[in-house]
Protein backbone atom coordinates (compact mmCIF):
# COMPACT_ATOMS: atom_id res chain seq x y z
CA UNK A 1 0.00 0.00 0.00
CA UNK A 2 1.13 3.35 -0.95
CA UNK A 3 0.84 6.37 1.65
CA UNK A 4 0.85 9.46 0.33
CA UNK A 5 -0.62 11.86 3.49
CA UNK A 6 1.50 14.94 4.54
CA UNK A 7 2.40 14.95 7.93
CA UNK A 8 -0.38 15.68 10.45
CA UNK A 9 1.71 18.26 11.91
CA UNK A 10 2.22 20.94 8.94
CA UNK A 11 -1.71 21.19 8.43
CA UNK A 12 -2.14 21.74 12.25
CA UNK A 13 0.61 24.49 12.08
CA UNK A 14 -1.68 26.03 9.39
CA UNK A 15 -5.01 25.79 11.57
CA UNK A 16 -3.29 26.86 14.53
CA UNK A 17 -1.99 29.93 12.70
CA UNK A 18 -5.30 31.12 11.50
CA UNK A 19 -6.90 30.86 13.95
CA UNK A 20 -4.30 32.43 16.39
CA UNK A 21 -4.17 35.62 13.78
CA UNK A 22 -7.94 35.50 13.93
CA UNK A 23 -8.25 36.04 17.25
CA UNK A 24 -4.94 38.40 17.40
CA UNK A 25 -7.03 40.84 14.62
CA UNK A 26 -10.54 40.06 17.02
CA UNK A 27 -8.73 41.59 20.25
CA UNK A 28 -7.15 44.20 19.11
CA UNK A 29 -10.19 45.29 17.00
CA UNK A 30 -12.29 45.13 20.65
CA UNK A 31 -9.55 46.99 22.23
CA UNK A 32 -9.70 49.63 19.80
CA UNK A 33 -13.47 49.90 20.03
CA UNK A 34 -13.00 49.40 23.60
CA UNK A 35 -10.12 52.15 24.46
CA UNK A 36 -11.66 55.18 21.96
CA UNK A 37 -14.22 57.27 23.29
CA UNK A 38 -17.71 57.11 22.56
CA UNK A 39 -19.58 59.06 19.82
CA UNK A 40 -21.29 62.25 20.47
CA UNK A 41 -24.61 62.81 20.79
CA UNK A 42 -26.26 64.18 18.11
CA UNK A 43 -27.49 67.50 18.98
CA UNK A 44 -30.86 68.26 18.79
CA UNK A 45 -32.25 70.73 16.00
CA UNK A 46 -34.64 72.75 17.41
CA UNK A 47 -37.74 74.64 15.19
CA UNK A 48 -38.86 77.77 15.12
CA UNK A 49 -41.97 78.84 13.92
CA UNK A 50 -41.26 82.50 12.13
CA UNK A 51 -44.43 84.69 11.37
CA UNK A 52 -44.68 86.88 8.09
CA UNK A 53 -44.66 89.67 10.88
CA UNK A 54 -41.66 89.34 12.31
CA UNK A 55 -39.27 89.32 8.74
CA UNK A 56 -37.98 92.55 7.88
CA UNK A 57 -39.20 93.96 5.17
CA UNK A 58 -36.73 93.54 1.89
CA UNK A 59 -34.14 96.22 1.11
CA UNK A 60 -34.25 96.42 -2.59
CA UNK A 61 -30.91 97.75 -3.25
CA UNK A 62 -30.40 98.50 -7.18
CA UNK A 63 -26.33 97.85 -8.15
CA UNK A 64 -26.83 100.05 -11.37
CA UNK A 65 -27.95 103.65 -11.52
CA UNK A 66 -31.37 104.16 -13.05
CA UNK A 67 -31.60 106.47 -16.07
CA UNK A 68 -33.78 109.11 -16.73
CA UNK A 69 -36.44 107.04 -18.32
CA UNK A 70 -36.38 104.32 -16.39
CA UNK A 71 -37.01 106.95 -13.52
CA UNK A 72 -40.11 108.03 -15.25
CA UNK A 73 -41.58 104.73 -16.12
CA UNK A 74 -41.51 103.99 -12.55
CA UNK A 75 -43.14 107.36 -11.83
CA UNK A 76 -45.83 106.91 -14.07
CA UNK A 77 -46.45 102.88 -13.38
CA UNK A 78 -46.06 103.47 -9.56
CA UNK A 79 -49.66 103.46 -7.81
CA UNK A 80 -51.41 105.69 -5.77
CA UNK A 81 -50.69 104.92 -1.84
CA UNK A 82 -53.15 106.19 0.65
CA UNK A 83 -50.32 108.32 2.60
CA UNK A 84 -52.58 108.60 5.83
CA UNK A 85 -53.39 104.73 6.71
CA UNK A 86 -50.40 103.30 8.86
CA UNK A 87 -48.50 100.30 7.06
CA UNK A 88 -48.97 97.37 8.76
CA UNK A 89 -48.06 98.68 12.61
CA UNK A 90 -48.23 96.32 15.24
CA UNK A 91 -51.48 96.55 17.05
CA UNK A 92 -50.95 98.22 20.52
CA UNK A 93 -52.89 95.78 23.55
CA UNK A 94 -55.36 97.85 24.17
CA UNK A 95 -55.12 98.84 28.22
CA UNK A 96 -56.88 96.88 30.09
CA UNK A 97 -60.43 97.82 31.12
CA UNK A 98 -62.18 98.04 34.73
CA UNK A 99 -63.26 94.92 33.98
CA UNK A 100 -60.80 93.22 33.02
CA UNK A 101 -58.80 94.47 35.87
CA UNK A 102 -61.72 92.92 38.40
CA UNK A 103 -61.62 89.83 36.64
CA UNK A 104 -57.83 89.61 37.07
CA UNK A 105 -58.44 90.88 40.70
CA UNK A 106 -61.08 87.87 41.21
CA UNK A 107 -58.60 85.28 39.94
CA UNK A 108 -56.30 86.23 41.93
CA UNK A 109 -58.38 86.15 45.48
CA UNK A 110 -59.76 82.54 44.30
CA UNK A 111 -56.08 81.66 44.02
CA UNK A 112 -55.32 82.69 47.17
CA UNK A 113 -58.45 81.62 48.85
CA UNK A 114 -57.46 77.91 47.09
CA UNK A 115 -53.72 78.28 48.31
CA UNK A 116 -54.85 78.99 52.12
CA UNK A 117 -57.96 76.01 51.81
CA UNK A 118 -55.18 73.36 50.38
CA UNK A 119 -53.04 74.63 53.66
CA UNK A 120 -55.50 73.97 55.80
CA UNK A 121 -56.86 70.64 54.20
CA UNK A 122 -53.03 69.72 54.83
CA UNK A 123 -52.76 70.89 58.19
CA UNK A 124 -55.96 69.30 58.91
CA UNK A 125 -54.53 65.96 57.98
CA UNK A 126 -51.39 66.10 59.18
CA UNK A 127 -53.35 66.29 62.41
CA UNK A 128 -55.24 63.19 61.41
CA UNK A 129 -52.32 61.53 61.12
CA UNK A 130 -50.83 62.66 64.21
CA UNK A 131 -53.68 61.59 66.49
CA UNK A 132 -54.03 58.54 64.30
CA UNK A 133 -50.62 57.54 65.74
CA UNK A 134 -51.11 58.66 69.12
CA UNK A 135 -54.08 56.71 69.30
CA UNK A 136 -52.01 53.92 68.04
CA UNK A 137 -49.37 54.27 70.50
CA UNK A 138 -51.85 54.14 73.44
CA UNK A 139 -53.85 51.38 72.23
CA UNK A 140 -50.08 49.84 71.96
CA UNK A 141 -50.02 50.71 75.53
CA UNK A 142 -52.90 49.27 77.00
CA UNK A 143 -52.10 46.23 75.00
CA UNK A 144 -48.54 45.78 77.06
CA UNK A 145 -50.32 46.73 80.26
CA UNK A 146 -53.33 44.39 79.69
CA UNK A 147 -50.58 41.47 78.49
CA UNK A 148 -48.37 42.30 81.73
CA UNK A 149 -51.66 41.81 83.90
CA UNK A 150 -51.77 38.36 82.09
CA UNK A 151 -49.12 37.58 82.87
CA UNK A 152 -48.74 38.30 86.17
CA UNK A 153 -51.88 36.88 87.27
CA UNK A 154 -50.88 33.57 84.72
CA UNK A 155 -47.49 32.93 87.34
CA UNK A 156 -49.60 33.46 90.44
CA UNK A 157 -51.88 31.10 89.12
CA UNK A 158 -48.99 29.11 88.41
CA UNK A 159 -47.59 29.41 91.99
CA UNK A 160 -50.18 29.06 93.58
CA UNK A 161 -51.24 25.57 91.70
CA UNK A 162 -47.69 24.61 92.87
CA UNK A 163 -47.85 25.43 96.83
CA UNK A 164 -51.41 23.44 96.55
CA UNK A 165 -49.32 20.47 95.00
CA UNK A 166 -46.60 20.80 97.28
CA UNK A 167 -49.19 20.66 100.41
CA UNK A 168 -50.52 17.77 98.73
CA UNK A 169 -47.63 16.07 98.13
CA UNK A 170 -46.60 16.82 101.95
CA UNK A 171 -49.99 15.70 102.84
CA UNK A 172 -49.49 12.47 100.71
CA UNK A 173 -46.23 12.07 102.31
CA UNK A 174 -46.93 12.35 105.42
CA UNK A 175 -50.58 10.12 105.68
CA UNK A 176 -47.81 7.79 103.70
CA UNK A 177 -45.33 7.53 106.22
CA UNK A 178 -48.41 7.32 109.17
CA UNK A 179 -49.77 4.16 107.67
CA UNK A 180 -46.08 2.36 107.62
CA UNK A 181 -45.51 3.52 110.96
CA UNK A 182 -49.33 2.15 111.66
CA UNK A 183 -48.02 -0.68 109.77
CA UNK A 184 -44.75 -1.51 111.53
CA UNK A 185 -46.26 -1.08 114.83
CA UNK A 186 -48.45 -4.02 113.81
CA UNK A 187 -46.03 -5.95 113.08
CA UNK A 188 -44.37 -5.35 115.99
CA UNK A 189 -47.02 -6.28 118.47
CA UNK A 190 -48.05 -9.00 116.52
CA UNK A 191 -44.32 -10.70 116.59
CA UNK A 192 -44.27 -9.73 120.16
Amino acid sequence: MNKNQKPPFKQNAIALSFTLGVHAIAIVGLLFLGLSKPPEQPKKLTTVLVKPEDLPPPLAKEVEQPTVAENQAEEVLSPIVDETLPQNLPAAPPPPTAQQLAAQKQKAEQAQQAKLAEEKRKAEEAAKVKQAVEQQRLEEAQKQQAEAKRQAEAKARAEAEQKRKAEQNAKAEADAKARQKATEEAKRKAEA
